[in-house]
Order: C-alpha cells, then sequence, then structure tokens
C-alpha cells in the first residue's frame, strides 16, 4: 500500500471513529443527562426526530395519533422528541396558552412548515409577535369584522345563485370546493381590496382547493427536510411540476400576493375613511417600522391570510352541512329556529341576531369540534421560567426553554369531556355550557387564531343563509330539497393529521344533489 493511500485510510478511520463516537455520546446524553431524559416516553422519539418523521412523512400524518398511543401507555406528560414534551390534560390548556402576563415563545423547528418566516404566525419571539399581532388584531375585532358583513353577503348571494344553478340538474355539487370558494372570495377582498371571484368560475376553481390541500400534505415534510423548498426552486419547472405538481401553482399565488402588495404600497396613501381600507392598505400606511412594511415582509403575512382565512372555516362548513343532511331531526329543529327569525324581518339576518339562536350556536360548536381547526399540536416555549406541571402522581418541573404541545384533536376527543367524542350532537353544548372551555379549534392566549370573530361571522351567516333556503324532502324549502350524493362520515373524519384534518385519501368531498 502506498504512503498515500495509508494516509487517506488514516483519515477515514479517523472520521469513522469520530462519528461512532459523536453519536454514542449523543445517545447517551439524550437518554441518561439531557433535562428531559427524565420524563417518560419511547426510547427511540428521546434519541431521533426521525421517529417523529416516519410518521408524518412515511404514515403520512399519523404522528398525531402515535401521540395519542403515548399517553395511553405513559400518562398525561410525554417525552416525544428529544427536544419535546406533549400534554394530554384539558385542564392544563390555559396554563400553556392563556397566561396573559406570561411570556410564550413559538418553537422554530415546528414553524418551518409556513414557508412564510415573516409572518406574525411563524414568529418565534414572544414580543416581536406581539408587535406583528398588534398591527393585525385591528382588523379582526369584532367591530370591525362586523363592518365585513356586507362582503360576506354578498358572496353568499354569489354562492345561492351558483347552487340554485344546480337545481333539477342531477349534477352533484361538491360543497366543500364551493365553501373554498365562498371563504376565498370574503377574505381576499379583505385583506387586498379586490376578490379573487371563485365563486363566479364554473368549477369554483377547483385547483385552488387542490392547492391547498397539496400545500397541507407539504408540511411534514417541510418540517423535517427544510432545504427541500430551495432545491425545487433550483430544479427545471417540468421535473418539479412532475414530482410536485401544486408547486406551480403555489408559486402562482405567491406571485400573486406579491403584486397586490406591491400595487398597494405604489398606489400611496388613500383618501377612504380608515374603516374603509383594505386590511394591507391601512397596513401600509399605519405607524408600524418600516421594517415591518416592507413588500416581502407584507406578502408573508398575505399568503399566510389566504390560506388559513380559507381553508379552516370551509371544511368546518361542510363537516357541519353534512351532519346536517344526515340527520333529518336535527336539521328540521335548526329550521324551526331559522324560520323564527325569518318571521321577524325580510332582511337577511345578522350576525348579532344569528349568535343569539341556541341550537345553531350549539350546532357550530360541535361542528368546530370535529373539525379541529389546526389539528396538529401547537408549541409554546417558556423561555425563562420553569413551567410546572402535575400529573395526578408526581410533580412535573419544565425547564426553561422547553417546547411544550397540546392537541386539539386529543382534547376535542376526549372521551370523559365529550361522550361519544365521534358523534355529531349538538345537544351536549346546550346541556352543559361549562364544555366551551374545552372547545380549543382556534386555540387560546395571545397567539390565539386572527381570525376567528371572521370565521365565527362566516359560520353563522352562511349556515342560516344555506339552511333557510334548503331543507329534505320533507320539509318545505323556498330552494328546493338538498341531499347527500355518495357521501359518508368518512369524508369528514379525520384520518391524516397535516396541521389540518384531512379524511380519507380517495375522498370526492362532500357532494350533494339539488332538486
Amino acid at each position: 500500500m502506498s504512503l498515500l493511500a495509508s494516509f487517506q485510510l488514516y483519515w477515514i478511520v479517523i472520521l469513522g471513529a469520530a462519528v461512532l463516537f459523536y453519536l454514542i455520546g449523543r445517545t447517551f446524553y439524550r437518554l441518561h443527562f439531557s433535562p428531559l431524559a427524565k420524563f417518560p416516553g419511547p426510547k427511540l422519539a428521546a434519541l431521533t426526530l426521525w421517529y417523529e418523521g416516519y410518521y408524518d412523512i412515511v404514515k403520512r400524518g399519523q404522528y398525531t395519533f402515535e401521540i395519542g398511543r403515548m399517553h395511553e401507555k405513559y400518562g398525561p406528560i410525554v417525552r416525544i422528541s428529544p427536544f419535546e414534551l406533549h400534554i394530554n390534560d384539558p385542564e392544563y390548556y390555559d396554563e400553556l396558552y392563556n397566561g396573559v402576563s406570561k411570556k410564550r415563545d413559538k418553537y422554530p423547528w415546528a414553524l418551518k412548515i409556513f414557508g412564510a418566516p415573516d409572518a406574525a404566525i411563524a414568529t418565534t419571539r414572544h414580543d416581536h409577535h406581539r408587535l406583528r399581532r398588534g398591527a393585525m388584531n385591528q382588523f379582526f375585532s369584532k367591530a370591525s369584522v362586523r363592518r365585513v358583513e356586507p362582503i360576506i353577503q354578498k358572496n353568499l348571494e354569489k354562492l345561492l345563485i351558483r347552487l340554485r344553478g344546480f337545481q333539477h340538474s342531477c349534477k352533484p355539487i361538491a360543497l366543500n370546493t364551493a365553501f373554498t370558494a365562498f371563504t376565498s372570495d370574503v377574505i381576499t377582498e379583505y385583506s387586498f381590496g379586490r376578490s379573487y371571484n371563485y365563486l363566479d368560475q364554473e368549477d369554483f376553481n377547483l385547483a385552488f382547493s387542490e392547492l391547498m390541500l397539496g400545500v397541507h400534505k407539504m408540511t411534514g415534510i417541510l418540517k423535517h427536510v427544510p432545504g427541500i423548498i430551495p432545491l425545487m426552486e433550483a430544479l427545471p419547472n417540468r421535473l418539479v411540476t412532475r414530482l410536485n405538481p401544486a408547486r406551480n401553482a403555489f408559486l402562482d399565488l405567491q406571485s400573486n400576493i406579491k403584486a397586490q402588495i406591491k400595487d398597494i404600497k405604489d398606489r400611496g396613501s388613500s383618501d377612504c375613511e380608515k374603516a374603509s381600507l383594505s386590511i394591507f392598505e391601512a397596513l401600509t400606511q399605519s405607524n408600524l417600522p418600516d421594517g415591518e412594511k416592507t413588500v416581502k415582509r407584507l406578502s408573508a403575512e398575505g399568503q399566510v391570510l389566504v390560506i388559513a382565512g380559507t381553508e379552516t372555516t370551509a371544511w368546518t362548513l361542510s363537516v357541519i352541512t353534512f351532519y346536517l343532511l344526515s340527520n333529518p331531526p336535527m336539521l328540521r329543529r335548526l329550521r324551526d329556529e331559522l324560520d323564527q327569525v325569518a318571521a321577524e324581518s325580510s332582511e337577511p339576518a345578522t350576525c348579532t341576531r344569528l349568535e343569539k339562536l341556541p341550537y345553531l350556536t350549539a350546532i357550530i360548536k360541535e361542528g368546530l369540534r370535529l373539525s379541529y381547526g389546526v389539528s396538529t399540536r401547537l408549541q409554546r416555549v417558556s423561555p425563562d421560567k420553569v413551567m410546572k406541571f402535575f400529573d395526578g402522581k408526581h410533580d412535573w418541573e419544565i425547564p426553561p426553554g422547553t417546547p411544550v404541545g397540546m392537541t386539539s384533536t386529543l382534547i376535542h376527543q376526549n372521551p370523559t369531556i365529550f361522550p361519544s367524542p365521534h358523534e355529531f350532537c349538538p345537544e351536549r353544548w346546550l346541556e352543559n355550557p361549562r364544555l366551551d372551555r374545552y372547545l380549543v379549534s382556534f386555540s387560546k392566549g395571545s397567539r390565539q387564531c386572527l381570525g376567528m370573530n371572521l370565521a365565527y361571522t362566516e359560520l353563522y351567516l352562511c349556515l342560516a343563509c344555506i339552511f333557510s333556503e334548503y331543507g329534505l324532502n320533507d320539509q318545505k324549502s323556498p330552494g328546493g330539497e338538498m341531499a347527500l350524493y355518495e357521501t359518508t362520515k368518512e369524508d369528514v373524519e379525520i384520518q391524516f393529521d397535516q396541521f389540518v384534518a384531512i379524511p380519507k385519501a380517495d375522498t370526492k368531498g362532500v357532494r350533494v344533489l339539488i332538486t
């Protein structure tokens, strides 16, 4: 063997030994010396993030359900990764999320899924988030959302016109796609001053609904393989489109949002009253620091608003519609309640009036429970203080800087709180008002879902509009009969957690016939 070959072999052996010792050392540290080593949980999950990666990528969004199984085996607090804990105790939710005086950061690793690091939702630090979120809160207060009701009502009229076009056609309509078009048209007009008008497209822009699904399918990969986006950007478009058909559509959406933000900034100040400005018209004229008003940052905010303001509310509407059409007595009771409101005035009821209807409110709460909002865990980090948790037997001290998550899916399926948790039962909310504290579809605290008030308003107005117009075949309805078409419970039940609830892989949506 030559001297050069011997030298190369020597360094290969040294390098291999170093890697081996590093892996052995890291294994011992994570299992025995880490501040989280004392917490129960599977050893493999404590060793590597790829334990979660297997359930996220290979098994496609199954880690939430695996976490549920961990809790069944190990108790209410478990270590689910080398760095993270998960708690499954509904009574602890307010402590983790709702402490007004407590700083709560986010977990940077989990924020990779958004692909928009400049948006408020993806801002790690508590104080920086408060700055960005504070500028947005004014647009989503109850008072501000009340001023958006005319936009919502206008789009509901368009939706009804489209539904009437399907009457007697014997052609099924995928309501989940129609609802996505409705919520998208509302949030884009409110955000940019210009609707995307998906309700006007013959197929309700089915491609956009497919894009939303494609975005959610990417969340697991983005967490574990963050370099995939730069890689895809470097590859030829034809190849990437073949690998991921939604990619080009997503880039088009980003470009469109960026162009709208740039156009708003280029137009400059407006003579319109502040209350009539779109969200981004007002933001560009706000007293935010200039660095917070760049096209790049506001485009990230716009991307999140369009995606978050569209799909979750549309999915909740789809879930509720399925269960109402599956249960004639339930729908009959709702229609009786809506008929009483209609008798009061020929004008469409306002959200303020509809919120006073107990059965409609119970239906919405139950729909939110079984649509989950964000179905995956939401981590919070106490940056400088120990968090304490009592599991019924032990007092646990959680070290500062530790990501701790809880999951709406597991809370909403808790049989102790919600007996028969997989059944749609609005009556549970009428019988026990204390259940409200366990409805966490929008999370809680300073990082609670920004669009909660808008979502509730859309739910109240849309459900009242649809089911004042349509009923079942034994009900006299102005618009005729609406009946499910080849749609089963599996089409609305969560099968995959990909940040939001995804039903079975071959679902065709919540389809109906109108006669």
